[in-house]
Protein backbone atom coordinates (compact mmCIF):
# COMPACT_ATOMS: atom_id res chain seq x y z
CA UNK A 1 0.00 0.00 0.00
CA UNK A 2 1.26 3.64 -1.17
CA UNK A 3 2.23 5.65 2.10
CA UNK A 4 2.00 8.78 0.86
CA UNK A 5 -1.61 8.52 0.03
CA UNK A 6 -3.87 10.89 3.02
CA UNK A 7 -6.03 7.84 4.42
CA UNK A 8 -7.37 10.09 7.54
CA UNK A 9 -9.02 13.49 8.14
CA UNK A 10 -11.46 15.18 9.99
CA UNK A 11 -14.79 16.64 9.69
CA UNK A 12 -16.32 20.32 10.10
CA UNK A 13 -13.07 22.41 10.38
CA UNK A 14 -9.37 22.18 10.52
CA UNK A 15 -8.80 22.44 14.87
CA UNK A 16 -11.33 19.57 14.46
CA UNK A 17 -11.12 16.45 16.35
CA UNK A 18 -13.61 14.48 14.47
CA UNK A 19 -11.90 11.66 12.60
CA UNK A 20 -12.57 10.69 8.98
CA UNK A 21 -10.80 7.45 7.28
CA UNK A 22 -11.12 7.31 3.12
CA UNK A 23 -13.02 3.82 2.38
CA UNK A 24 -10.98 1.62 0.03
CA UNK A 25 -12.99 0.59 -2.61
CA UNK A 26 -14.84 2.81 -5.03
CA UNK A 27 -18.37 1.40 -4.34
CA UNK A 28 -17.86 2.12 -0.26
CA UNK A 29 -16.06 6.08 -1.12
CA UNK A 30 -19.55 6.63 -3.08
CA UNK A 31 -21.61 5.88 -0.32
CA UNK A 32 -19.20 7.99 1.90
CA UNK A 33 -19.55 10.94 -0.51
CA UNK A 34 -23.26 10.62 -0.26
CA UNK A 35 -23.40 10.46 3.80
CA UNK A 36 -21.72 13.04 3.99
CA UNK A 37 -22.43 15.68 1.67
CA UNK A 38 -23.16 18.68 3.30
CA UNK A 39 -19.35 18.04 5.45
CA UNK A 40 -16.37 19.74 4.46
CA UNK A 41 -12.88 17.15 4.89
CA UNK A 42 -9.53 19.01 6.46
CA UNK A 43 -6.22 17.79 6.52
CA UNK A 44 -6.77 18.60 10.51
CA UNK A 45 -3.81 20.25 12.77
CA UNK A 46 -4.90 18.04 15.48
CA UNK A 47 -2.13 15.28 13.18
CA UNK A 48 1.30 15.94 13.45
CA UNK A 49 2.36 18.43 10.71
CA UNK A 50 -1.51 19.29 9.61
CA UNK A 51 -1.59 21.64 7.07
CA UNK A 52 -5.40 22.89 8.01
CA UNK A 53 -5.76 22.96 4.21
CA UNK A 54 -9.24 22.13 2.90
CA UNK A 55 -9.05 18.12 1.17
CA UNK A 56 -11.31 16.23 -1.33
CA UNK A 57 -11.83 12.43 -1.97
CA UNK A 58 -10.22 10.79 -4.87
CA UNK A 59 -11.83 7.73 -6.32
CA UNK A 60 -9.44 5.60 -7.90
CA UNK A 61 -9.53 1.85 -9.46
CA UNK A 62 -5.85 1.31 -9.74
CA UNK A 63 -5.30 1.63 -6.42
CA UNK A 64 -7.26 2.27 -2.95
CA UNK A 65 -9.48 5.53 -2.27
CA UNK A 66 -7.74 8.69 -0.96
CA UNK A 67 -8.26 11.78 0.42
CA UNK A 68 -5.93 15.04 -1.63
CA UNK A 69 -5.46 18.17 -0.95
CA UNK A 70 -7.59 21.08 -3.19
CA UNK A 71 -4.69 22.88 -5.20
CA UNK A 72 -3.39 26.18 -4.30
CA UNK A 73 -0.79 28.56 -5.85
CA UNK A 74 0.52 29.85 -2.29
CA UNK A 75 4.08 27.71 -1.55
CA UNK A 76 3.85 28.81 2.28
CA UNK A 77 1.56 26.62 2.91
CA UNK A 78 2.56 23.46 3.08
CA UNK A 79 1.56 19.96 4.39
CA UNK A 80 4.29 18.14 6.69
CA UNK A 81 2.36 15.46 7.73
CA UNK A 82 4.37 12.74 9.33
CA UNK A 83 2.22 9.90 9.20
CA UNK A 84 -1.09 9.26 6.68
CA UNK A 85 -1.87 5.83 7.28
CA UNK A 86 -5.42 5.03 8.37
CA UNK A 87 -3.54 4.52 12.02
CA UNK A 88 -2.59 7.88 12.27
CA UNK A 89 -5.92 8.65 13.69
CA UNK A 90 -6.10 6.33 16.47
CA UNK A 91 -5.72 9.09 18.93
CA UNK A 92 -8.66 10.93 17.66
CA UNK A 93 -10.65 7.41 17.68
CA UNK A 94 -9.78 6.73 20.92
CA UNK A 95 -11.08 10.20 21.87
CA UNK A 96 -14.53 9.67 20.58
CA UNK A 97 -14.66 6.09 21.83
CA UNK A 98 -14.03 6.69 25.16
CA UNK A 99 -15.91 9.88 25.15
CA UNK A 100 -19.10 8.40 23.83
CA UNK A 101 -17.95 5.47 26.68
CA UNK A 102 -17.91 7.42 29.50
CA UNK A 103 -21.13 9.44 28.54
CA UNK A 104 -22.86 5.74 28.61
CA UNK A 105 -21.82 5.63 32.38
CA UNK A 106 -22.79 9.30 32.81
CA UNK A 107 -19.15 9.74 33.48
CA UNK A 108 -17.52 13.47 32.23
CA UNK A 109 -13.82 14.12 30.98
CA UNK A 110 -11.64 15.98 29.71
CA UNK A 111 -9.03 15.32 26.76
CA UNK A 112 -5.46 16.38 25.82
CA UNK A 113 -3.41 15.38 23.15
CA UNK A 114 0.36 15.43 24.25
CA UNK A 115 3.48 15.86 21.71
CA UNK A 116 4.39 14.77 19.60
CA UNK A 117 0.37 14.53 18.16
CA UNK A 118 -0.52 11.01 17.70
CA UNK A 119 1.71 8.90 20.21
CA UNK A 120 -0.78 9.61 23.04
CA UNK A 121 -4.11 10.66 25.16
CA UNK A 122 -4.86 11.84 28.42
CA UNK A 123 -8.16 11.45 29.97
CA UNK A 124 -8.71 13.67 32.87
CA UNK A 125 -11.53 12.28 34.82
CA UNK A 126 -13.50 14.42 37.21
CA UNK A 127 -12.47 13.01 40.55
CA UNK A 128 -8.47 13.36 40.14
CA UNK A 129 -7.56 10.29 37.68
CA UNK A 130 -6.08 10.18 34.67
CA UNK A 131 -6.32 7.86 32.04
CA UNK A 132 -3.04 7.33 29.88
CA UNK A 133 -3.57 6.05 26.39
CA UNK A 134 -0.62 5.13 24.96
CA UNK A 135 0.08 4.42 21.34
CA UNK A 136 3.57 5.43 20.61
CA UNK A 137 5.29 2.44 19.32
CA UNK A 138 8.90 3.41 19.60
CA UNK A 139 9.15 4.56 23.00
CA UNK A 140 7.88 2.98 26.14
CA UNK A 141 4.65 3.83 28.59
CA UNK A 142 5.97 5.56 31.49
CA UNK A 143 4.73 2.96 33.87
CA UNK A 144 5.70 5.06 37.33
CA UNK A 145 4.64 7.99 36.25
CA UNK A 146 1.15 9.98 37.42
CA UNK A 147 -1.23 8.23 35.49
CA UNK A 148 -3.69 6.18 37.53
CA UNK A 149 -3.85 3.73 34.35
CA UNK A 150 -1.92 2.98 31.07
CA UNK A 151 -4.24 1.36 28.22
CA UNK A 152 -1.68 0.53 25.47
CA UNK A 153 -2.62 1.20 21.73
CA UNK A 154 -2.37 -1.15 18.78
CA UNK A 155 1.19 -3.10 18.21
CA UNK A 156 2.54 -1.32 21.88
CA UNK A 157 4.80 -4.08 23.30
CA UNK A 158 5.17 -3.69 26.92
CA UNK A 159 8.24 -5.49 29.48
CA UNK A 160 8.11 -9.23 30.19
CA UNK A 161 9.01 -7.84 33.95
CA UNK A 162 5.70 -5.38 34.10
CA UNK A 163 4.09 -7.76 32.42
CA UNK A 164 4.62 -10.32 35.33
CA UNK A 165 5.02 -7.66 37.92
CA UNK A 166 1.37 -5.67 37.16
CA UNK A 167 -0.52 -9.08 36.14
CA UNK A 168 -2.31 -7.91 33.62
CA UNK A 169 -1.89 -4.00 30.99
CA UNK A 170 -4.93 -3.42 29.27
CA UNK A 171 -5.22 -2.91 26.06
CA UNK A 172 -7.24 -1.17 22.88
CA UNK A 173 -7.77 -1.82 19.23
CA UNK A 174 -9.17 -0.66 16.17
CA UNK A 175 -11.65 -2.45 13.54
CA UNK A 176 -12.50 -1.31 10.36
CA UNK A 177 -15.83 -0.66 9.82
CA UNK A 178 -17.61 -0.88 6.58
CA UNK A 179 -18.12 2.22 4.57
CA UNK A 180 -15.49 3.98 6.37
CA UNK A 181 -14.98 4.47 10.66
CA UNK A 182 -13.54 2.39 12.79
CA UNK A 183 -14.64 0.30 16.00
CA UNK A 184 -12.60 0.23 19.10
CA UNK A 185 -12.17 -2.89 21.63
CA UNK A 186 -11.34 -2.83 25.17
CA UNK A 187 -8.67 -5.97 25.71
CA UNK A 188 -6.98 -7.89 28.87
CA UNK A 189 -3.27 -9.35 28.20
CA UNK A 190 -2.24 -11.78 31.22
CA UNK A 191 1.30 -13.55 31.27
CA UNK A 192 1.25 -16.27 29.43
CA UNK A 193 -2.50 -16.39 28.35
CA UNK A 194 -2.79 -13.60 25.66
CA UNK A 195 -5.09 -10.65 25.22
CA UNK A 196 -8.78 -11.35 25.95
CA UNK A 197 -10.89 -8.79 23.98
CA UNK A 198 -14.25 -7.40 24.51
CA UNK A 199 -16.77 -4.55 23.46
CA UNK A 200 -16.97 -1.43 25.25
CA UNK A 201 -20.10 -2.30 26.09
CA UNK A 202 -18.98 -5.23 28.50
CA UNK A 203 -16.23 -2.84 30.01
CA UNK A 204 -17.12 -0.67 33.31
CA UNK A 205 -15.06 2.21 35.09
CA UNK A 206 -15.44 1.98 38.60
CA UNK A 207 -13.19 3.53 41.56
CA UNK A 208 -11.18 0.20 41.61
CA UNK A 209 -10.53 -0.03 37.87
CA UNK A 210 -11.61 -1.23 34.50
CA UNK A 211 -13.84 -3.99 35.06
CA UNK A 212 -13.76 -6.68 32.19
CA UNK A 213 -15.10 -10.18 31.30
CA UNK A 214 -11.97 -11.08 32.37
CA UNK A 215 -11.49 -9.51 35.34
CA UNK A 216 -14.91 -8.71 36.36
CA UNK A 217 -13.76 -7.49 39.92
CA UNK A 218 -11.06 -5.39 38.47
CA UNK A 219 -8.27 -3.83 41.51
CA UNK A 220 -5.71 -1.34 39.45
CA UNK A 221 -2.22 -2.96 40.00
CA UNK A 222 0.24 -1.48 41.34
CA UNK A 223 3.10 -0.06 39.26
CA UNK A 224 6.27 -0.95 41.15
CA UNK A 225 6.30 -3.28 43.43
CA UNK A 226 4.50 -7.19 43.17
CA UNK A 227 1.75 -6.76 45.61
CA UNK A 228 -0.12 -9.85 46.97
CA UNK A 229 -3.35 -9.67 47.22
CA UNK A 230 -5.45 -10.16 50.50
CA UNK A 231 -2.17 -9.58 52.64
CA UNK A 232 -0.44 -6.30 54.11
CA UNK A 233 2.22 -5.00 52.29
CA UNK A 234 5.23 -7.08 51.70
CA UNK A 235 8.45 -4.87 52.87
CA UNK A 236 11.30 -3.95 50.24
CA UNK A 237 12.93 -6.39 48.39
CA UNK A 238 16.23 -8.02 49.93
CA UNK A 239 15.07 -7.86 53.45
CA UNK A 240 13.62 -11.07 55.06
CA UNK A 241 11.49 -11.46 57.78
CA UNK A 242 11.01 -14.57 59.98
CA UNK A 243 6.94 -14.58 60.96
CA UNK A 244 6.66 -18.48 60.94
CA UNK A 245 7.12 -18.83 64.72
CA UNK A 246 4.56 -16.14 65.50
CA UNK A 247 1.29 -17.47 65.63
CA UNK A 248 -1.96 -15.96 63.89
CA UNK A 249 -3.48 -13.73 65.75
CA UNK A 250 -7.43 -13.54 65.95
CA UNK A 251 -8.70 -11.53 63.10
CA UNK A 252 -8.38 -7.18 63.36
CA UNK A 253 -9.19 -4.20 62.06
CA UNK A 254 -5.85 -3.14 60.51
CA UNK A 255 -6.65 0.49 61.25
CA UNK A 256 -6.90 -0.56 65.17
CA UNK A 257 -2.93 -1.41 64.94
CA UNK A 258 -1.28 1.94 64.58
CA UNK A 259 1.98 0.26 63.07
CA UNK A 260 0.15 -1.53 60.58
CA UNK A 261 -1.62 1.48 59.44
CA UNK A 262 1.87 3.64 59.02
CA UNK A 263 3.77 0.44 57.54
CA UNK A 264 0.28 0.49 54.70
CA UNK A 265 0.60 4.41 54.47
CA UNK A 266 4.14 4.49 54.13
CA UNK A 267 4.44 1.66 51.63
CA UNK A 268 1.27 3.31 49.59
CA UNK A 269 2.96 6.28 49.21
CA UNK A 270 6.18 5.06 47.87
CA UNK A 271 3.83 3.41 45.47
CA UNK A 272 1.37 5.78 44.28
CA UNK A 273 1.19 9.18 47.03
CA UNK A 274 5.09 10.37 46.87
CA UNK A 275 4.11 13.93 47.33
CA UNK A 276 2.94 12.43 50.84
CA UNK A 277 6.09 10.75 51.83
CA UNK A 278 7.67 13.19 54.08
CA UNK A 279 4.26 12.64 56.02
CA UNK A 280 4.33 8.97 56.41
CA UNK A 281 8.14 9.09 57.32
CA UNK A 282 7.92 11.49 60.18
CA UNK A 283 4.99 9.20 61.45
CA UNK A 284 7.37 6.14 61.40
CA UNK A 285 9.53 8.46 63.59
CA UNK A 286 7.34 9.37 66.15
CA UNK A 287 6.19 5.93 66.76
CA UNK A 288 9.59 4.58 66.65
CA UNK A 289 9.68 7.24 69.48
CA UNK A 290 6.81 5.52 71.09
CA UNK A 291 6.77 2.14 70.52
CA UNK A 292 8.97 -0.19 72.50
CA UNK A 293 7.88 -3.71 71.71
CA UNK A 294 11.15 -5.48 69.47
CA UNK A 295 8.94 -7.02 66.76
CA UNK A 296 6.96 -3.52 66.34
CA UNK A 297 10.54 -1.45 66.39
CA UNK A 298 11.90 -4.33 63.87
CA UNK A 299 9.09 -3.29 61.15
CA UNK A 300 9.38 0.67 61.83
CA UNK A 301 13.15 0.58 61.26
CA UNK A 302 12.77 -1.17 58.25
CA UNK A 303 9.32 0.76 57.21
CA UNK A 304 12.20 3.55 58.03
CA UNK A 305 14.69 2.68 56.05
CA UNK A 306 12.50 2.17 53.22
CA UNK A 307 11.04 5.57 53.94
CA UNK A 308 14.46 7.37 53.79
CA UNK A 309 15.70 5.60 50.89
CA UNK A 310 12.32 6.80 48.99
CA UNK A 311 13.21 10.15 50.82
CA UNK A 312 16.83 10.66 49.38
CA UNK A 313 15.29 9.34 45.93
CA UNK A 314 13.04 12.07 45.78
CA UNK A 315 15.53 14.39 46.40
CA UNK A 316 17.95 13.36 44.04
CA UNK A 317 15.34 13.19 41.35
CA UNK A 318 14.66 16.58 42.32
CA UNK A 319 17.93 17.93 42.10
CA UNK A 320 18.89 16.25 38.93
CA UNK A 321 15.63 18.05 36.95
CA UNK A 322 16.45 20.77 38.31
CA UNK A 323 19.73 20.99 36.47
CA UNK A 324 18.00 19.44 33.30
CA UNK A 325 15.46 22.06 33.51
CA UNK A 326 18.38 25.07 33.82
CA UNK A 327 19.93 23.37 30.99
CA UNK A 328 17.22 22.20 28.69
CA UNK A 329 14.30 24.17 29.88
CA UNK A 330 10.70 22.20 28.46
CA UNK A 331 7.51 21.97 29.93
CA UNK A 332 7.61 18.13 30.27
CA UNK A 333 10.69 19.19 32.83
CA UNK A 334 8.86 21.95 34.66
CA UNK A 335 5.55 19.83 35.09
CA UNK A 336 7.88 17.02 36.81
CA UNK A 337 9.38 19.66 38.48
CA UNK A 338 6.63 21.42 39.95
CA UNK A 339 5.44 18.21 41.13
CA UNK A 340 8.61 18.19 43.75
CA UNK A 341 8.35 21.45 44.98
CA UNK A 342 6.05 21.00 47.63
CA UNK A 343 8.69 19.09 50.10
CA UNK A 344 9.44 20.47 53.43
CA UNK A 345 13.33 20.31 52.23
CA UNK A 346 13.11 22.17 49.00
CA UNK A 347 15.97 25.14 49.24
CA UNK A 348 15.07 28.95 48.60
CA UNK A 349 18.00 28.09 45.59
CA UNK A 350 16.19 25.36 44.36
CA UNK A 351 13.02 27.86 44.65
CA UNK A 352 14.31 30.64 42.59
CA UNK A 353 15.76 28.43 40.01
CA UNK A 354 12.33 26.73 39.26
CA UNK A 355 10.95 30.34 39.54
CA UNK A 356 13.13 31.70 36.71
CA UNK A 357 12.99 28.60 34.88
CA UNK A 358 8.81 28.85 35.30
CA UNK A 359 9.22 32.12 33.71
CA UNK A 360 11.32 31.69 31.09
CA UNK A 361 9.07 28.90 29.88
CA UNK A 362 6.26 30.94 30.22
CA UNK A 363 7.60 33.82 28.25
CA UNK A 364 8.47 31.06 25.34
CA UNK A 365 5.08 29.69 25.84
CA UNK A 366 3.58 33.13 25.17
CA UNK A 367 5.50 33.56 21.93
CA UNK A 368 4.73 29.93 20.86
CA UNK A 369 1.09 31.22 21.17
CA UNK A 370 1.51 34.22 19.36
CA UNK A 371 3.20 32.03 16.54
CA UNK A 372 -0.05 29.75 16.63
CA UNK A 373 -2.39 32.81 16.27
CA UNK A 374 -0.56 34.27 13.81
CA UNK A 375 -0.07 30.88 11.54
CA UNK A 376 -3.73 30.30 12.46
CA UNK A 377 -5.00 33.60 11.02
CA UNK A 378 -2.58 32.70 7.94
CA UNK A 379 -4.37 29.42 7.56
CA UNK A 380 -7.40 31.00 7.83
CA UNK A 381 -7.38 33.41 4.95
CA UNK A 382 -5.94 30.39 3.06
CA UNK A 383 -9.02 28.69 3.83
CA UNK A 384 -11.35 31.72 3.35
CA UNK A 385 -9.06 32.23 -0.11
CA UNK A 386 -9.93 28.34 -0.78
CA UNK A 387 -13.34 28.62 0.42
CA UNK A 388 -14.23 31.24 -2.44
CA UNK A 389 -12.37 28.98 -5.44
CA UNK A 390 -14.06 26.21 -4.31
CA UNK A 391 -17.96 26.90 -5.55
CA UNK A 392 -15.80 27.42 -8.81
CA UNK A 393 -14.03 24.60 -8.83
CA UNK A 394 -16.85 22.08 -7.81
CA UNK A 395 -18.92 23.61 -10.65
CA UNK A 396 -15.79 23.03 -12.92
CA UNK A 397 -15.29 19.92 -11.53
CA UNK A 398 -19.05 18.77 -12.63
CA UNK A 399 -18.96 19.74 -15.80
CA UNK A 400 -15.34 18.04 -15.87
CA UNK A 401 -16.95 14.66 -14.36
CA UNK A 402 -19.67 15.00 -17.06
CA UNK A 403 -17.72 15.88 -20.13
CA UNK A 404 -15.83 12.71 -19.09
CA UNK A 405 -18.20 10.53 -18.28
CA UNK A 406 -20.10 11.27 -22.02
CA UNK A 407 -16.46 10.82 -23.54
CA UNK A 408 -15.85 7.49 -21.89
CA UNK A 409 -19.24 6.62 -23.11
CA UNK A 410 -18.69 6.89 -26.32
CA UNK A 411 -15.64 4.92 -26.05
CA UNK A 412 -17.13 1.93 -24.73
CA UNK A 413 -19.82 2.44 -27.40
CA UNK A 414 -17.21 2.65 -30.34
CA UNK A 415 -15.06 -0.04 -28.59
CA UNK A 416 -18.29 -2.16 -28.33
CA UNK A 417 -19.13 -1.83 -31.63
CA UNK A 418 -15.11 -2.21 -33.51
CA UNK A 419 -15.37 -5.67 -31.29
CA UNK A 420 -19.08 -6.90 -32.66
CA UNK A 421 -17.53 -5.41 -36.03
CA UNK A 422 -14.64 -7.84 -35.58
CA UNK A 423 -16.38 -10.85 -34.46
CA UNK A 424 -18.41 -10.91 -36.92
CA UNK A 425 -15.75 -10.61 -40.05
CA UNK A 426 -13.60 -13.26 -37.37
CA UNK A 427 -16.85 -15.65 -37.65
CA UNK A 428 -17.33 -14.89 -41.25
CA UNK A 429 -13.83 -16.17 -42.26
CA UNK A 430 -13.89 -19.24 -39.75
CA UNK A 431 -17.21 -20.37 -41.68
CA UNK A 432 -15.92 -19.54 -45.14
CA UNK A 433 -12.81 -21.35 -44.14
CA UNK A 434 -15.02 -24.29 -42.54
CA UNK A 435 -16.83 -24.40 -45.66
CA UNK A 436 -14.08 -24.84 -48.02
CA UNK A 437 -12.48 -26.98 -45.82
CA UNK A 438 -15.46 -29.11 -46.20
CA UNK A 439 -15.51 -28.85 -50.07
CA UNK A 440 -12.08 -29.80 -50.49
CA UNK A 441 -12.65 -32.90 -47.84
CA UNK A 442 -15.74 -33.89 -49.98
CA UNK A 443 -13.97 -33.61 -53.15
CA UNK A 444 -10.57 -35.56 -52.10
CA UNK A 445 -13.27 -38.39 -50.92
CA UNK A 446 -15.44 -38.36 -54.31
CA UNK A 447 -11.61 -38.66 -55.88
CA UNK A 448 -10.11 -41.54 -53.78
CA UNK A 449 -14.02 -43.40 -54.14
CA UNK A 450 -13.77 -43.10 -57.51
CA UNK A 451 -10.08 -44.33 -57.46
CA UNK A 452 -10.98 -47.06 -55.49
CA UNK A 453 -14.29 -48.47 -56.88
CA UNK A 454 -12.85 -49.98 -60.13
CA UNK A 455 -10.52 -52.23 -58.27
CA UNK A 456 -13.16 -53.42 -55.89
CA UNK A 457 -15.44 -53.82 -59.05
CA UNK A 458 -12.54 -55.71 -60.52
CA UNK A 459 -12.03 -58.67 -57.26
CA UNK A 460 -15.54 -58.98 -56.84
CA UNK A 461 -15.99 -60.13 -60.32
CA UNK A 462 -12.85 -62.49 -60.16
CA UNK A 463 -14.43 -63.65 -56.92
CA UNK A 464 -17.64 -64.57 -58.55
CA UNK A 465 -15.93 -66.37 -61.69
CA UNK A 466 -13.41 -68.14 -58.96
CA UNK A 467 -17.43 -69.26 -57.10
CA UNK A 468 -15.80 -67.85 -53.78
CA UNK A 469 -16.48 -65.06 -51.80
CA UNK A 470 -13.88 -62.07 -50.39
CA UNK A 471 -13.43 -59.47 -47.81
CA UNK A 472 -11.74 -55.80 -47.46
CA UNK A 473 -8.64 -57.56 -46.20
CA UNK A 474 -8.54 -59.53 -49.34
CA UNK A 475 -9.00 -57.24 -52.34
CA UNK A 476 -6.54 -55.17 -50.08
CA UNK A 477 -3.95 -58.07 -50.55
CA UNK A 478 -4.87 -58.68 -53.97
CA UNK A 479 -5.58 -55.04 -55.75
CA UNK A 480 -2.74 -53.60 -53.32
CA UNK A 481 -4.63 -50.05 -52.44
CA UNK A 482 -3.84 -50.41 -48.69
CA UNK A 483 -6.92 -47.28 -48.37
CA UNK A 484 -9.12 -50.44 -48.75
CA UNK A 485 -8.64 -51.29 -44.57
CA UNK A 486 -8.82 -47.69 -43.65
CA UNK A 487 -11.96 -46.79 -44.59
CA UNK A 488 -14.45 -45.85 -42.71
CA UNK A 489 -17.92 -47.37 -42.42
CA UNK A 490 -19.67 -44.02 -44.82
CA UNK A 491 -16.33 -44.62 -47.13
CA UNK A 492 -16.66 -48.18 -47.77
CA UNK A 493 -20.55 -47.61 -48.11
CA UNK A 494 -19.94 -44.73 -50.63
CA UNK A 495 -17.43 -47.47 -52.55
CA UNK A 496 -19.75 -50.36 -52.99
CA UNK A 497 -22.69 -47.32 -54.14
CA UNK A 498 -19.80 -46.45 -57.02
CA UNK A 499 -19.56 -50.58 -57.59
CA UNK A 500 -23.19 -50.65 -58.21
CA UNK A 501 -23.31 -47.54 -59.98
CA UNK A 502 -23.87 -49.42 -63.69
CA UNK A 503 -25.84 -52.98 -62.35
CA UNK A 504 -29.10 -53.31 -63.72
CA UNK A 505 -32.00 -53.18 -61.55
CA UNK A 506 -32.74 -56.94 -61.89
CA UNK A 507 -29.05 -57.98 -62.01
CA UNK A 508 -27.63 -59.17 -58.55
CA UNK A 509 -25.23 -56.73 -56.94
CA UNK A 510 -22.16 -57.37 -56.69
CA UNK A 511 -21.62 -56.35 -53.43
CA UNK A 512 -23.71 -59.70 -52.32
CA UNK A 513 -20.04 -61.54 -52.48
CA UNK A 514 -18.80 -59.36 -49.66
CA UNK A 515 -21.97 -60.18 -47.91
CA UNK A 516 -21.43 -63.99 -47.68
CA UNK A 517 -19.00 -63.62 -45.55
CA UNK A 518 -21.77 -63.28 -42.60
CA UNK A 519 -19.87 -60.43 -40.92
CA UNK A 520 -21.86 -58.01 -38.88
CA UNK A 521 -20.53 -55.32 -40.92
CA UNK A 522 -20.81 -56.67 -44.36
CA UNK A 523 -24.42 -57.55 -43.56
CA UNK A 524 -25.43 -53.97 -42.62
CA UNK A 525 -23.16 -52.56 -45.51
CA UNK A 526 -25.41 -55.30 -48.06
CA UNK A 527 -28.62 -53.72 -45.87
CA UNK A 528 -27.87 -50.12 -46.25
CA UNK A 529 -26.92 -49.98 -49.95
CA UNK A 530 -29.57 -52.18 -51.06
CA UNK A 531 -31.85 -49.41 -49.06
CA UNK A 532 -29.84 -46.42 -50.76
CA UNK A 533 -30.45 -48.46 -54.30
CA UNK A 534 -34.32 -49.00 -53.39
CA UNK A 535 -33.84 -52.99 -53.46
CA UNK A 536 -35.92 -54.90 -51.28
CA UNK A 537 -33.74 -56.78 -48.49
CA UNK A 538 -34.84 -59.55 -45.51
CA UNK A 539 -34.58 -57.69 -42.18
CA UNK A 540 -33.15 -60.78 -40.29
CA UNK A 541 -29.58 -61.52 -40.70
CA UNK A 542 -30.07 -65.26 -41.58
CA UNK A 543 -32.30 -64.55 -44.62
CA UNK A 544 -30.16 -61.93 -45.48
CA UNK A 545 -27.00 -63.97 -45.66
CA UNK A 546 -29.01 -66.80 -47.86
CA UNK A 547 -30.39 -63.92 -49.80
CA UNK A 548 -27.06 -62.90 -50.78
CA UNK A 549 -25.36 -66.63 -51.40
CA UNK A 550 -28.46 -66.54 -54.00
CA UNK A 551 -27.15 -63.43 -55.57
CA UNK A 552 -23.69 -65.21 -55.63
CA UNK A 553 -25.18 -68.04 -57.53
CA UNK A 554 -26.56 -65.75 -59.96
CA UNK A 555 -23.10 -63.64 -60.51
CA UNK A 556 -21.30 -67.06 -61.17
CA UNK A 557 -23.04 -67.41 -64.73
CA UNK A 558 -22.82 -63.49 -65.55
Amino acid sequence: MDRRLIRTAVFGSPDSDDPALCPETPDELDAFRLEHADVTIWCGTMFEGGCGRRLTTRRCTDRICHFAHYGTSDESVRCTRTARGKDSADHLYAKAHLAAWLRTQGLTAQFTYPEPLGSALLVHLEDGRTLLVHLDRNQPADWNGDSWEIILGPGVLVPVSILSERGYVQRLRFEDRPGGGRVMRFGTEHPGQGTTWDSLESVTLTPRGLNTTTRPDAVRAPLTEDPRPQQPPAPARGTIIDIASQPIRASSSRQDDAVKLAVMHLDRALREQPELLYTRVGAIKRLLEKDHLPENVARLRLALKRGQAGLDQRTQERQSLLQQLQQTPTDALLTRVSMLMNDVNVSSAEREMHRVAREKINAEQAVRRRQRQEQSAAQRRQREAEQRAWREQRTLAREQEQAEQHALREQHEAAREREEAERRERAEREEARRQAAALQAEKERAEKIAYLAPFVLGALKKAARERRVTTWLEIRERTGQRDLTRLSYEDRLSVLQAVEKKTKPDAPLWSAILAATGTPEALNLYRDLATLLHRPVPHDDTELLAHAAADCARLRWQ
